[in-house]
């Protein structure tokens, strides 16, 4: 069981953090013709490079495949595209790359964690930060960034020590304010943190009566079933006269939670506001349509960093779930019934950030050893008649930029 859920919990933070680079983009528009992509594989313990062509979306690997540590399960880039950061939940470690500019890889040095089963990573919006999601001992390790280098900063429970572990299972932190945000599987639960410039991180203080109950360090909100992935709402924390982001949403956190098959959402209290007049983190759920129904164990969120589209991968049917997104009310609306089928045991996914024309939208799948390819359009998501991409060795986590 513990196996399984290493498996099926991991690489959450990818998600997250292919759409905050998605933002990044947003706020400095381009001309780029081509993206890039890596893709981990478990099987044979190697991370491959490729580069997108943005007009066709078709995919080419650059360079040779570099090995990663024991059963690869997220990856984390740097803001400057510097350095890239792999969780290897089978050795416990976390490898770090250098990173050209044809997204070939150069392995660099290999930190052990000081927990168990690194599942998730996210780093902060200076990329001086990395977090690191240990599942079986339920910690989150905070460590700092020099070049590809890290140094343990320290570990935080996501549990008091008389509770059984939380597993927790994603993370995410906000684009501004300072706050990070852990899914805890066994719990229901996503518990908050701020943390400063140093890395160090203080449970957020808990309301009186706790409703996560004694086992939670501090502030906590219940959410629905086993969550297994977070992602803030395209604008949350970003407003630019230079981007598609001239104005704020509600800053919106959704919660794919795969025991009760749907998402939860909730407003963050991360900027100043009409809601919000001292950002503290705090999580309000939507008063209407806080819950919104996806099918299947929803896993990966994956938001359109163009349009108000959010994309949500439905683990246990095998397809992609198609939202529209109301930056007003933050609430998720269905497309259509009719959902992108992925290949065998999908595993994550990622998306371009390409603010101007179409995006494109690819989804590992370590059962067929493939990644099915979608080409985005005002919302709808069309699999390349080409068929699915292979890649060699069961592909797990993937990073898009």
């Amino acid at each position: 069981m513990q196996m399984k859920s290493r498996w099926v919990l991991a690489a959450l933070a990818v998600v997250s953090i292919a759409a905050w680079n998605g933002c990044a983009q947003a706020n400095n528009p381009s001309q780029a013709t081509t993206s890039l992509m890596w893709i981990a594989t478990a099987g044979d313990q190697m991370v491959r490079s490729y580069t997108i062509d943005l007009a066709t979306g078709a995919v080419g690997q650059t360079g040779s495949a570099v090995a990663t540590g024991v059963q690869p399960q997220a990856m984390a880039l740097t803001p400057d595209s510097f350095a890239l950061f792999i969780a290897n939940s089978g050795d416990n470690t976390i490898r770090a790359y250098s990173v050209k500019s044809d997204a070939t890889l150069t392995a660099q040095s290999l930190t052990h964690t000081p927990g168990q089963f690194p599942v998730a990573l996210a780093i902060d919006p200076s990329g001086k930060i990395l977090f690191a999601v240990d599942q079986q001992s339920g910690d989150v390790s905070s460590y700092t960034i020099s070049s590809t280098s890290l140094t343990l900063v320290g570990s935080t429970p996501t549990q008091t020590p008389s509770s059984p572990s939380s597993i927790p299972s994603a993370i995410v932190v906000s684009r501004t304010g300072n706050f990070l945000y852990v899914a805890n599987s066994a719990t229901s639960t996503v518990i908050g943190f701020s943390y400063d410039s140093t890395g160090v991180l203080t449970p957020l203080p808990s309301t009186n009566p706790n409703p996560c109950g004694p086992s939670a360090p501090g502030y906590c909100v219940q959410v629905g079933a086993n969550p297994q992935g977070l992602a803030f709402s395209r604008c949350a924390g970003v407003v630019s006269a230079n981007s598609t982001c001239a104005t704020a949403d509600d800053n919106n956190l959704f919660v794919s939670n795969a025991g009760s098959n749907n998402i939860s959402i909730f407003t963050a209290c991360i900027q100043a506001s009409t809601t919000c007049s001292t950002p503290n983190g705090t999580l309000t759920a939507l008063s209407s349509g806080g819950t919104v129904a996806s099918c299947c164990g929803p896993a990966t969120i994956m938001v359109d960093p163009a349009a108000n589209f959010v994309y949500v991968l439905d683990r246990g049917a095998a397809q992609v779930g198609e939202f529209t997104y109301s930056p007003v009310t933050g609430t998720l609306t269905p497309l259509s019934t009719t959902l992108a089928s992925t290949g065998v045991s999908p595993f994550s996914g990622g998306i371009t950030a390409n603010i101007s024309n179409t995006n494109w939208l690819y989804v590992t799948n370590t059962g067929a050893s493939s990644v099915s390819a979608f080409s985005v359009s005002a919302g709808r998501l069309t699999v390349f008649s080409s068929g699915p991409i292979l890649v060699p060795g069961q592909p797990t986590a993937i990073l898009v930029r």
